[in-house]
């Protein structure tokens, strides 16, 4: 849908003085409807396709169909925008004129105001005395209807995709947590700053609104950074049953605030009932499935540090945002590694095979290879799924490839992010603190290897 009211704002920013309307109609053998002016007119004789002037607070269409009544008696006929025309009328103030075009049956009648005196259907190439710029408009709208395909972009906008649009920010706090509210309207949802592009209204614009209205604070102010408009991603979100439209969503970086800012937070109860900044994985425990994905992949492109292109639902190869490497070797042991014990990460102080998050634009077995690249120091190759379907249990968004290593233990390095890392019999890695999806794991690999699991509770 065209908004007209931004298209009138950018006239007047442009200098325009006064606005106008004009419809060039049509028939069915591609004829114009030319109208000629009386003698008691300021331009006698002159020939012109309808129209005249906007009145304030009128939908453009509406008055382009007003004008067309008053002049021509043609009522009821679907109007398409084609292009705006600039003139300097008689008393020398600048015009703009939207001009829309119409088609009706031969030998439609017409019915003039007392304005005009005559009219006639003409071919484009053989206009009567009218003004150099409706001659041009009406030249080049005849010329790009020749086009095949081609038609006027007021009618072309109407077969395309029109999807809603929305700017948010994601914003941080000195730990590295990530700032979310609880919605009022639905308290199982927990929003972050942002909401909808009004009318002529920037992606970016809406987000510094939207916070300013939901936090009480003008981000641009507490970090002149955000200015800098850093997108984190672009998301395309497709039509579903909840939401019956697509929606492309800028999420912008909003910078880190201090405790101090933190402490002049004001919600607008209307909206959110409380904030909080958590981690990834300590959000997950409050988000539906979906805005969980959504935060996984915003922070994937917030870690890279180059915008990212991200699809809502995923694509089947781009569904994940984590991996979990199960490398075995000949012998019947599994690699495993022993995590840090802190606040907000996943399975502290767990013994788990080499895993992580994944970054940019990677795939998953290049995820995989970097990760025990990192976490252990050697190269794996030849990475395959497991047999059997993938399991939810506590790894959601994770692929879990399976790995040979014929490598000797003296290859393997401890990474900087972990506690310990070791191969480990199959027989004895349930006897270690473990997370509950190796109860699942564990049996597939050691089938596989024909090996005992060791105890299984």
């Amino acid at each position: 849908m065209i908004d007209f009211n931004v298209l009138t704002d950018l006239a007047l920013r442009e200098g325009i003085e006064r606005l106008g309307v004009g419809v060039v109609v049509r028939d069915a053998s591609g004829r114009v409807l030319m109208i000629r002016r009386t003698a008691h007119d300021v331009l006698p004789g002159l020939w012109e396709y309808p129209g005249g002037g906007h009145e304030d607070s009128e939908p453009m269409p509406a008055g382009a169909a007003r004008e067309l009544a008053k002049e021509t008696g043609l009522t009821g006929l679907p109007l398409e925008y084609v292009r705006h025309l600039d003139f300097t009328n008689q008393r020398y103030l600048r015009v703009r004129q939207f001009v829309f075009t119409t088609v009706v049956p031969e030998d439609t009648s017409v019915v003039l105001s007392g304005d005009h005196d005559d009219h006639q259907w003409v071919p484009a190439d053989q206009l009567p005395t009218t003004s150099d710029g409706q001659r041009t408009v009406i030249k080049w709208l005849t010329g790009r209807l020749a086009i095949p395909g081609w038609r006027p972009v007021g009618g072309y906008v109407n077969t395309i995709a029109r999807p809603s649009a929305y700017g948010s920010f994601l914003v941080t706090d000195p730990q590295g947590r990530v700032l979310g509210m609880r919605s009022t309207t639905n308290p199982g949802v927990w929003n972050f700053p942002g909401g909808n592009v009004e009318h002529g209204e920037s992606p970016f614009g809406a987000a510094l609104r939207e916070a300013r209205e939901e936090l009480g604070l003008d981000l641009a102010a507490e970090n002149p950074q955000v200015l800098r408009r850093r997108l984190v991603a672009v998301i395309h979100t497709q039509a579903d049953a909840d939401y019956p439209v697509p929606v492309v969503g800028h999420v912008f970086d909003g910078g880190t605030l201090t405790a101090e800012q933190q402490a002049r937070i004001r919600l607008d109860p209307a909206e959110h009932t409380e904030f909080r900044f958590e981690t990834a994985h300590d959000w997950r425990s409050r988000m539906t499935p979906a805005h969980y994905q959504w935060l996984r992949q915003v922070l994937r492109a917030h870690r890279c540090g180059v915008p990212l292109y991200l699809e809502r639902p995923a694509p089947a190869d781009d569904d994940f945002e984590g991996v979990l490497v199960l490398v075995t070797d000949r012998a019947g042991r599994l690699l495993m590694h022993q995590r840090e014990d802190r606040p907000g990460m996943a399975w502290p102080g767990c013994w788990t095979p080499i895993g992580g998050r994944r970054e940019a634009d990677e795939n998953a077995e290049e995820s995989a290879v970097r990760e025990v690249r990192e976490e252990a120091g050697i190269e794996i190759t030849g990475l395959r799924p497991l047999p059997d379907p993938h399991h939810d249990l506590d790894l959601p968004l994770t692929r879990a490839p399976h790995a040979v290593w014929t490598g000797p233990d003296s290859d393997l390095q401890l990474g900087d992010e972990r506690q310990a890392v070791r191969m480990v019999p199959f027989a004895e890695v349930l006897n270690l603190n473990v997370p509950p999806y190796m109860h699942h794991y564990l049996p597939l690999l050691a089938a596989a290897a024909d090996q005992p699991t060791g105890r299984t509770s």
